[in-house]
């Protein structure tokens, strides 16, 4: 007989509990119940449920408390939280804190509490069989390892090989003693920057996950040290075993995850009101992906690349995951790569210390002082040089750096945000940036819409820009500027627009490089829509003006909505909407 699901529901709602008894019992579920944090974990710990419903705003124990047990007890217990008030705080701290999921209430549909549920049963069945599939790879590995069927091979200071076992002779297909390591063994002309610089690690045994571009495939490597009889490293031993299929599960499971997470964002509380978050304006769906993405990165603590046009508005949107992100008490370290000098960069990134040369009169801490515990943004990332992109990639994978001229080395906590308008993986293909640095900072990549696609969100964006000048110097928004700055192009995007308006404003005229739109007549607008003697918002213009060219393309096309859709570029369900907000009929 299969057993039942059990699922805990903690609310202090009585009516919420019953009706999640009575949803999921019809559904096969065993539904256990509690009225406060306190006796839900009492519950959850006496009857080890399979899944947990829990509200945030309770007494005696809150959702969070009661989220932040459950996961440190049993992490492997999807817990989804429900949220009366939908705040992007609470959000996040529930994401952050291993929530599986949330929901808003009121909960308007039980299909979509179900369908949540059994999206994170069954994420939850996904990590369970990929443990076991893991144990079982690496006891496999072990035997390998006891059998010596991995590589091994031994250099010395000079990276030169000194000993390679049979079975690394064989993979390569000579014997390369007196070769170096990195070149005969990983076809690379300078070493990696995983490649440790000392014989060992202050002489202790290293293990890392490295990846290969003799064969396209991931190995764990073993790094330990040679003495000699007076007890100095002289060379280093490393084993190496293929983990590609261990590594592969992996990020089967990932991609997997990933799927899981969209389902679940489509399912989440519909963002479509929200009109800005933190100083990034914008109503449209493509905000409103950012918003989410927003959400989601900040909930991380993995490094983010930001990519899109120059004035889309990249920095505002690191700013917006650093004060959302767990690292908002400490700084946003602000760099632009591009305008470093290349002889300056490194005691810029990593301070130098007095006397380390001429000017040189006391200690400066470097970027990544400044920003240990928070976030280093890193905007124009493909300006750094390549050499500089070793010492920096070093750093943030846990090596640490050295300050100009000092000794002692420092190991940051720091998140990378980096920011780019260029196509990195070209910069890679072209030879001016390294391969393996573009992994590190391209985790949670970032693609911020130019504004040409979006152009719904201009008149927002006018009007907030607008706000800021006295109102009795701002020149009349009329029909025919308001269609200009929608059909205009904006290959400055938002930031060209906010110097437009600028200069409109102080010039009273509307310019795009020279085309100036305010000086025409107005007698054609007149002709397109009556503006009347009343004084208009600029929302009321917009409503006015919409309807007029919905009515004029309705009738162009006999009232066929299809193709009136089609030809406005919208689709059905927002011209139906359309339609009614403006009271038309056929």
């Amino acid at each position: 007989m299969k057993k039942q699901t059990r699922l805990l529901c903690i609310d202090d709602d009585p009516y919420l509990l019953v009706m999640f008894g009575i949803f999921f019992e019809k559904r096969g579920f065993s539904v256990l119940k509690a009225e406060d944090g306190e006796e839900g974990l009492h519950v959850y710990r006496e009857q080890k449920p399979d899944i947990v419903l829990v509200d945030l705003k309770m007494p005696k124990k809150d959702g969070l408390e009661v989220l932040d047990t459950i996961v440190k007890e049993s992490p492997d217990t999807p817990v989804i939280v429900i949220s009366g008030e939908g705040e992007v705080a609470d959000i996040i701290q529930a994401l952050r804190l291993g929530a599986w999921n949330y929901q808003t209430k009121p909960i308007e549909s039980m299909v979509i509490i179900q369908h949540a549920v059994d999206q994170a049963l069954e994420k939850a069945q996904l990590i369970k069989e990929n443990k076991i599939y893991q144990q079982g790879l690496e006891k496999k590995l072990r035997t390998v390892i006891e059998n010596f069927d991995g590589f091994i091979f031994t250099c010395n200071k000079d990276w030169l090989i000194t000993y390679m076992n049979p079975s690394l002779i064989d993979f390569i297909g000579r014997d390369a003693i007196g070769e170096d390591c990195y070149k005969a063994l990983f076809d690379m002309e300078t070493p990696p920057p995983w490649w440790l610089d000392d014989i060992s690690c202050e002489g202790e045994t290293v293990k890392q996950e490295i990846y290969s571009p003799r064969d396209n495939r991931w190995y764990h490597a073993i790094h330990s040290s040679i003495f000699d009889k007076d007890g100095q490293p002289t060379e280093r031993q490393v084993i190496l075993y293929d983990i590609t299929e261990r590594k592969q599960a992996l990020l089967d499971l990932q991609e997997r995850e990933e799927y899981l997470r969209k389902e679940n964002i489509r399912l989440r509380v519909s963002l479509t009101d929200r009109y800005r978050f933190g100083d990034i304006l914008g109503k449209s769906k493509p905000m409103q992906e950012v918003y989410e993405t927003i959400i989601n990165a900040a909930a991380s603590n993995a490094n983010v690349i930001i990519y899109g046009e120059s004035g889309t508005g990249k920095e505002l949107v690191a700013k917006a995951i650093h004060e959302n992100s767990d690292r908002k008490d400490n700084r946003l370290v602000y760099v632009n790569c591009g305008a470093t000098p290349e002889n300056l960069i490194e005691s810029e990134f990593f301070g130098y210390k007095k006397g380390a040369f001429t000017g040189a009169t006391k200690d400066k801490y470097g970027f990544l002082d400044i920003a240990d515990n928070g976030t280093l943004f890193l905007d124009e990332v493909g300006e750094i040089p390549l050499n500089m992109q070793v010492k920096l990639l070093r750093a943030i994978e846990g090596c640490g750096f050295t300050p100009v001229g000092g000794s002692e080395v420092k190991k940051p906590n720091v998140r990378i945000i980096a920011a780019t308008n260029r196509d990195l993986k070209e910069s890679v293909r072209q030879g001016m940036m390294r391969q393996d640095f573009l992994y590190r900072v391209h985790v949670i990549p970032f693609h911020l819409p130019p504004l040409r696609a979006h152009k719904e969100d201009i008149p927002l964006l006018v009007e907030h820009f607008l706000k800021q000048y006295d109102p009795e110097k701002i020149p009349p928004i009329t029909p025919r500027i308001l269609k200009a700055l929608h059909d205009y192009d904006w290959p400055g995007n938002v930031r060209e627009l906010q110097n437009t308006i600028n200069r409109l404003v102080t010039l009273k005229k509307l310019d795009f490089i020279g085309l100036d739109l305010t000086g025409r007549t107005e007698d054609k607008v007149l002709d397109e829509i009556d503006v009347g003697k009343e004084a208009l918002s600029l929302a009321e213009l917009l409503d006015r003006y919409e309807k007029k060219v919905l009515v004029k393309i309705l009738e162009k096309h006999n009232w066929q909505k299809t193709k009136a859709a089609s030809a406005l570029g919208i689709d059905r369900k927002t011209l139906f909407n359309k339609i009614k907000k403006h009271y038309l009929n056929s």
